[in-house]
């Protein structure tokens, strides 16, 4: 028999997870999740993990308690490592009590892993104290999911009015008018702090802070929905005015990303810190390939170069990979100076304190060959230039007929389209659409081109802003009848980010 994790996948964002959690998911053989797990920790998968959704979808309920415990001990029976992930912490209103009777009664091993309930979640994301040494020394968790009217519930809203602290109430809101008036009823004055926070911790976070009285009419106002945590007590009229959370500069702002997988981590995580939500539509895909003759050929001369060239992180990246494949010393590299097309592209050698002898102020091929030939070193010079297959041939060109130097091209990696429908957000931005569509290459810009169909937006759906890194990507856009609606002030991640922030920020 396989082993089962019940794992809290915490409040929404997948940053609040547990290092246990993102261990087990990245290794588990199924994926058992329901509709508050963020759609993001499916992608932590591996590709033949199997993916059983038992939340809500378009024509049908939550899978039947029953049944998701018959699934369970299924699938433990011809896998190894079964997670099932749940929102929030699997204590705390997740019925996790009701799947351990059922592996107990089969068993199965188990293992429970905690996450971040949601009520503590939302509070701090939305700057809401829960306690304060004078205003509130207790904390309730409830829940307002059921008929409040049925004894089984076992909720009695007026005699909490009583207790004082922080109420917090999870699954309210669809009974919050008679939730507020038994606490009412029961002798809570009108006048009592409260709050609700919705989509906690996402970027489509919103929450209201009112009266009790005025509770009712400020969350419909608001449109707030489920899934939301209603804050009741002293303690919560204490919260501020400004959020932290959602007063940063792209907050609720969708944002796609063009970028291969691989590549895109960094400009995710950046985006994500200044509050947007990011799909990753990957256009292409970089994979490592060379001719292992001229491979062997270029190492084993690596020392008769006077400088070396590199026109992306990508074949810096190979290029060092392939390096320690050939050398077990950093010494071996040899007196050569190196030349990088960007400061991306350097910090991969500086990170091995090598020193990088010429960034160009503009990152483009052409400023590249400019600044070298103004160096006076490349006359008769052996110059190895670090490519891919889809880079352009200018840089060579200049650097043999204006510079005059003896170049060797050695070409470590293939950029090709990659396949936009196996894009896991491809669903979510046709229906939605985003603010925002960043071309990082114009290698992007053409697979978007060639794919354009396969991404039509749904009637409705935002429309977002063509983002271009630089001149050559936009001159790829207007060549096939694509404006792009701003331009990176220079080929570069930080560059690209500064004028989206600027642009939907103002």
């Amino acid at each position: 028999m396989g082993k089962i994790y019940l794992v809290g996948a915490g409040p929404g964002d997948p940053n609040l997870s547990t290092l246990r959690t993102r261990e087990i998911i990245l290794g588990c053989d199924v994926l058992v999740y329901d509709h508050l797990a963020n759609p993001e920790f499916q992608k932590w998968t591996r590709p033949d993990c199997e993916l059983i959704d038992v939340g809500k979808s378009p024509g049908r309920h939550t899978v039947p308690q029953e049944e998701i415990g018959k699934i369970l001990v299924s699938k433990a029976s011809t896998h190894k490592t079964i997670v099932r992930l749940k929102g929030g912490d699997p204590f705390v209103f997740g019925r996790c009590a009701e799947e351990m009777s059922v592996l107990d009664a089969a068993g199965i091993d188990y293992e429970i892993v905690p996450g971040v309930t949601a009520a503590l979640a939302c509070a701090a994301y939305a700057g809401i104290p829960l306690s304060h040494r004078d205003y509130g020394s207790s904390i309730s968790f409830l829940t307002g999911h059921e008929d409040i009217t049925k004894e089984s519930l076992r909720v009695d809203f007026a005699k909490f009015a009583e207790i004082g602290g922080t109420l917090c109430i999870y699954m309210g809101m669809s009974k919050i008018e008679e939730i507020v008036d038994r606490l009412i009823k029961g002798g809570m004055p009108k006048e009592k702090p409260t709050a609700v926070v919705s989509n906690g911790t996402l970027p489509s976070q919103k929450h209201v802070r009112c009266n009790l009285g005025d509770l009712v009419e400020k969350a419909k106002g608001k449109c707030l929905q489920a899934p939301a945590i209603i804050f009741v007590g002293n303690a919560v009229g204490l919260s501020f005015q400004r959020s932290w959370f959602e007063d940063r500069p792209l907050f609720s702002k969708r944002i796609a990303i063009t970028r291969s997988t691989a590549q895109s981590g960094k400009m995710k995580q950046s985006l994500t810190d200044l509050g947007a939500e990011v799909l990753e539509l990957p256009l292409i895909e970089v994979i490592p390939s060379q001719d292992r003759k001229l491979v062997a050929e270029a190492f084993s001369g690596i020392a008769t170069y006077e400088w070396i060239i590199f026109t992306s992180s990508n074949g810096a990246r190979e290029f060092m990979r392939l390096f320690f494949m050939a050398y077990k010393d950093i010494r071996s590299f040899g007196p050569m100076r190196i030349a990088c097309v960007g400061e991306a592209t350097a910090s991969i050698f500086r990170s091995y304190s090598l020193e990088v002898e010429l960034v160009p102020a503009v990152s483009t091929a052409e400023n590249l060959a400019q600044e070298l030939v103004a160096t006076d070193s490349l006359d008769s010079a052996n110059v190895l230039v670090i490519t891919g297959n889809r880079n352009r041939d200018v840089l060579v060109t200049m650097l043999e007929t204006v510079g005059h130097a003896i170049v060797d091209v050695l070409s470590l990696y293939e950029t090709d389209f990659a396949d936009i429908t196996k894009a896991k957000d491809l669903d979510s931005f046709k229906e939605f659409g985003a603010d925002a569509i960043i071309f990082s290459s114009s290698s992007t810009a053409l697979s978007y081109i060639e794919q354009e169909e396969d991404m039509t937006l749904s009637k409705g759906a935002q429309k977002p802003i063509l983002c271009s890194f630089g001149p050559e990507t936009s001159k790829t856009l207007l060549e096939n009848d694509l404006s792009p609606d701003l331009q990176a002030d220079e080929p570069s991640m930080d560059a690209m980010i500064t004028a989206v922030t600027d642009k939907l920020s103002s």
